[in-house]
């Protein structure tokens, strides 16, 4: 259902970069009346946050995008090369396994912000610019907004609901009281530039490097329009330096962490300087308003994961929100957004600051850091697949025997049969609503297929959930899907049959074996929804 200007809707997203857009169209698919508002006369210039991990691709497929062209827009990412100083280079390619995306992407924020407008656009809602939310006052039912525009006259919008997804200087988490600690990170300051460049800097320009030396560190990634992008923490001057860098305060500081003094850049733009801090608000919900993305969390931009890490947020919330707004579940759901996501924020704040190296202060053991690199098994948490919530209010049942997801895990794609109408597992799971998989025991038989669509399927009716049953053949029940290659099986864990009850966002609410229908009774009858 669109959201049309100059109209109150059930849902006011104030901030219209990736996260707020990624908001509005997953409430906007579920039918909510949404509108969303960006105090920028024009989208934000610039590359900003170009790496796009696994999951959020992933995310993106879940959610109907077009991930193919959007595939084409950038380039693979496709190693990272590690360089500490007196030590050969550590090469580590970038793919991981069990993902239909096992190469994470580069490519301009301004991309993955076109890619979002555009499909928003398309389910009838339009970015509302140069407006600017002054004044948010909660009342019992409704939230007032008061926005400004560029000529300074005030127009008012009471929504249902309101997201903040405004970037650091958020006014409607400041408005709503929800605490903003900034930690900073002192002595050290981030400069940044997307430049071609001609010199002797080592490894294949084709991979992201990653430099560590006593000077401070630096980062290089290539970009689809030939650029690339540098970005070295070094020690700050001072406060006095103000502003965004020039190209030679930047190429100083590249050639003396690299010690490539014989390196130049042509054609340099998007210059940035940044003093880095973590913070993470206090709460992400104050009544009807719900904060996302760096509203709710800024963290420093050094790991490539803030971006990313506010559209798991947008994700996480946008089917609660919906469910919400629709009746379709009391708004104690919402707490669950927190519980998830706050700690998903805390733990990345810790991490940077932890791992960090700016050039100021003890200088880090680098024959310890290469060897930790060399003995990791790749647990790929920056990926983004191996987050779950085994801990949510959400979750329940029992971890698998073997390999797959226990309850809060991300369910991972697999190829369904040529029979199946789906294709993937991915195009059960992405229709926005909660999905109820039945695994028999017994793959190639009826009976077992029977017993496990009947066990299920007296639990779905009561919840109204929707019920496949996987087998061999796609003989069975209604809605039962073929798996003849046993790779959906396996991608489960489910060699000897599973009931796995999966969330809109892909994740496991409840895993149980093909008799555990009284429990996965007594797990809805628990939850929110």
């Amino acid at each position: 259902m669109s959201g049309a200007a100059d109209t109150d809707p059930d849902v006011l997203v104030v901030g219209a970069g990736p996260v707020g857009l990624c908001t509005a169209i997953e409430l906007a698919r579920r039918g909510v009346r949404v509108r969303i508002v960006d105090r920028r006369a024009e989208p934000r210039p610039g590359t900003r946050a170009c790496t796009v991990w696994q999951r959020t691709l992933e995310v993106f497929d879940l959610m109907g995008l077009p991930v193919g062209d959007y595939l084409d827009s950038g380039v693979p990412y496709t190693h990272r090369a590690h360089h500490f100083a007196g030590l050969p280079p550590l090469v580590r390619p970038a793919d991981q396994a069990g993902t239909p995306y096992p190469r994470p992407l580069l490519v301009g924020q301004r991309g993955t912000e076109e890619m979002l407008t555009r499909h928003l656009a398309g389910l009838g809602v339009r970015v509302e610019r140069g407006l600017t939310a002054v004044a948010v006052e909660q009342g019992p039912a409704r939230v007032t907004v008061t926005l400004t525009g560029a000529d300074g006259g005030a127009r008012t919008v009471r929504a249902g609901w309101v997201v903040g997804a405004q970037g650091p200087h958020s006014t409607v988490r400041d408005q709503t009281g929800a605490s903003w600690e900034k930690k900073p990170c002192p002595g050290t300051q981030l400069l940044q530039i997307d430049a071609r460049w001609t010199g002797p800097l080592p490894g294949d320009p084709a991979h992201c490097h990653l430099f560590l030396s006593e000077a401070g560190s630096l980062g290089t990634a290539p970009l689809p329009d030939g650029r690339h992008r540098f970005y070295a923490g070094v020690a700050d001057p001072g406060p006095a330096r103000t502003g965004d860098p020039d190209v030679a305060e930047v190429l100083d500081a590249v050639r003396r962490v690299s010690g490539v003094p014989g390196l130049a850049f042509h054609d340099g733009r998007f210059n940035w300087r940044v003093r880095l801090y973590n913070a993470v608000a206090g709460t992400y919900r104050v009544g009807r308003c719900l904060l996302a993305g760096d509203s709710a969390h800024t963290v420093m931009p050094v790991t490539a994961q803030g971006m990313n890490t506010g559209l798991q947020d947008a994700f996480n919330l946008g089917w609660k929100l919906a469910a919400v707004v629709r009746g379709r579940a009391p708004a104690r759901l919402l707490d669950s957004y927190e519980a998830e996501r706050r700690p998903v924020a805390l733990a990345l704040a810790e991490r940077n600051a932890r791992t960090y190296w700016g050039g100021v202060g003890p200088v880090p053991s680098f024959e310890r850091l290469r060897a930790g690199l060399a003995d990791a098994t790749g647990t790929a948490a920056h990926t983004g697949l191996t987050l779950a919530y085994p801990d949510s209010p959400l979750s329940g049942g029992a971890a698998p025997e073997g390999e797959g997801p226990g309850p809060g895990a991300r369910v991972p794609d697999a190829v369904l049969g040529a029979g199946a109408g789906h294709g993937r597992l991915f195009r059960l799971l992405g229709r926005g609503e909660w999905t109820l998989l039945a695994l028999p025991e017994d793959p190639v038989d009826p009976a077992a297929a029977e017993l496990a669509a009947k066990e299920a399927g007296a639990v779905a009716r009561r919840a109204g959930i929707p019920v496949h049953t996987v087998t061999a053949t796609g003989r069975g029940p209604a809605a039962t899907v073929a798996d003849p290659s046993g790779a959906v099986r396996g991608a489960l864990g489910a060699a000897s049959g599973a009931l796995l009850l999966v969330r809109p966002d892909g994740y496991v609410a409840f895993r149980g074996g093909v008799r555990d229908g009284a429990a996965l009774d007594r797990h809805l009858a628990g939850l929110p929804v």
